[in-house]
Parts: structure tokens; C-alpha cells; sequence
């Protein structure tokens, strides 16, 4: 009776704190997907060397998560001479959004979320531009945004908030319920014994790679792995290797990018979340104490 009682309280102590939150970055999400179009891309794929910027803003302004990128990330992929638009893409997407951000900053406060944005943006556009001089793509035959412009209205943006309710909703309330029961369940002398030790960043970032999260998911079980006796940055090594390593995402990706390059992007992630938990711990914390 006592851990149903813990359950109940944690599981409703999460859903109050990140409510306002998460129904202010639907309304936001849905305004984006009702008003916007992706004929941007041919525009901002004619930016030549810039290029990778821009789909990377563009990634982080999309309501898109791990999976649902994948179109436009192939799309992106057949429209561009390089593989730092779509990686730069690839990179932030799934990590930076209006959804991802607020649902980080309720749980976490500012230092967190701007860690979060800023960091991925940059180790993003390092990677994506590294990659491109390291794999030259064959030239092929370049394609285009097929069909008739299509019409953005309110009553699309209407849509898309219903679906985002539903849709991202289920998502958060099953991260929830997850985070409840992490803070139930799991005893805290183990967390003790290895929380902010070396080993616990890479332990941390490899456990997330089979734990499939979507649409801010990861957040509320980011909030419970700190509040089981987990530092900040073991819960954000938890929150880039978990959405950054989809394992779905990365057998997609073969489709339409080189073996060895989504090796090195899974590779990427495995690094880039060890040290940003890193870094975090050791340097970053100050700056927002």
C-alpha cells in the first residue's frame, strides 16, 4: 500500500509540474504544422555551405521526433549535393523542438534547456560538416518537392492540435507513468553506489539505446532518474541517448545513407551524450547555480 501511495503521488507530482508546459509547446507545435510549408527546403537548400545551418534550425522548429523525421530527413537527402544538410537534420530534429524544449525547462529550469539547444546545435553542425569532407556523396539526379502547393489554413492547424493532444499526449503520459514507477521501484542505495561516478555516463548512455522514447517522453524519465539520486548530467546523458540512438531511425537511415556513416552517427551520439552529462556535472552546473 505504501508504494501504490508513492506511485500515485509521484505519478501526479509529475503530471502538475509539466501540464502548463506541455499543452503552451502543443499550441506552439500545431501553429507551425498548420502555417508552414516544407517548399522551404528548396530554398534553403540553395544556400550552398550554409545550407546544413538552416535544415538545422529547421529541424528544431518541426514538431518532429525520432521517427516521424525520417521523411523529410530523406527528402532533405535526395534534394542536397552534400550529407550535412541531412545530418545536421538528422542531429537536432529529434533533440531540439518547441515540445522537447518546454517540457525540459519545466522539469529542469533554464540551465538545463539552454544546455540542450545550444549544445546539440553546435556539436550538430561539427558533426554534419566533419561527416561531409570524410564522405563525399555521388552526384545523382536531383529531385524536387513534388505536387501542388499545399494550402495551410486554420482549420489544418485546428487538426494538428487534436493530433498533437492525442498523439503527443499518449507519449508523455506513458513517459509518466514510467518515471513513477523508476521512483517507486527502484532502490536508491543502488543509485548511490554509482550517480555522477565516470562509469555512470556511459552506463547511462548505453542502457538508453533500446529505450524507445518520442515526442519530450524521455523528460519525465530524465526528472526521475535525479530524483532516484542521479545527477543533471546523468539524466541529460539519459535524455540525448535516448531520443539520439532510435533504433528504428538508424536501420532507416541505411536507406538512404552509407553503412559506415550511420555507424559513425551512432557513434556520435554515444560520445556526444557521455560528454555533455560530462561536462555538465563538472563545468556547466556553475554557470546556473
Amino acid at each position: 500500500m505504501d508504494l501504490l501511495k508513492i506511485f500515485l503521488r509521484s505519478f501526479y507530482d509529475y503530471t502538475v509540474d509539466i501540464l502548463p508546459y506541455f499543452l503552451v509547446s502543443v499550441f506552439i507545435t500545431s501553429l507551425l504544422q498548420g502555417f508552414t510549408s516544407l517548399n522551404w527546403l528548396k530554398v534553403i537548400l540553395k544556400r550552398g555551405k550554409t545550407s546544413a545551418i538552416y535544415t538545422g534550425i529547421l529541424g528544431g522548429l518541426l514538431p518532429l521526433c525520432s521517427c516521424s523525421m525520417l521523411p523529410v530527413a530523406n527528402l532533405i537527402n535526395s534534394m542536397s549535393r552534400s550529407y550535412a544538410p541531412v545530418l545536421s537534420f538528422l542531429v537536432i530534429a529529434p533533440i531540439i523542438s518547441p515540445v522537447t524544449l518546454l517540457l525540459t525547462y519545466g522539469y529542469f529550469g533554464l540551465g538545463m534547456t539552454l544546455v540542450r539547444l545550444i549544445g546539440t546545435f553546435f556539436f550538430a553542425l561539427i558533426f554534419a560538416y566533419l561527416m561531409a569532407i570524410i564522405f563525399v556523396k555521388p552526384m545523382g539526379l536531383p529531385s524536387t518537392i513534388g505536387g501542388a502547393k499545399q494550402n495551410r489554413s486554420l482549420s489544418l492547424f485546428f487538426y494538428y492540435l487534436r493530433d498533437n493532444l492525442l498523439g503527443i499526449g499518449k507519449y508523455l503520459f506513458l513517459g509518466i507513468l514510467i518515471a513513477s514507477l523508476i521512483k517507486t521501484l527502484v532502490p536508491v542505495q543502488i543509485v548511490k553506489s554509482i550517480a555522477g561516478s565516470f562509469i555512470s555516463y556511459p552506463l547511462i548512455s548505453f542502457m538508453a539505446i533500446p529505450v524507445y522514447v518520442c515526442s519530450g517522453e524521455e523528460v519525465p524519465i530524465a526528472k526521475a532518474l535525479k530524483d532516484i539520486g542521479f545527477t543533471l548530467g546523468n539524466s541529460l546523458t539519459f535524455i540525448l541517448g535516448s531520443t539520439g540512438i532510435c533504433i528504428p531511425t538508424v536501420l532507416a537511415t541505411l536507406k538512404f545513407l552509407p553503412k559506415a556513416l550511420v555507424l559513425s552517427y551512432i557513434i556520435f551520439w554515444l560520445l556526444f551524450s557521455i560528454a555533455m552529462g560530462i561536462l555538465y556535472d563538472y563545468i556547466f552546473w556553475k554557470f546556473f547555480v
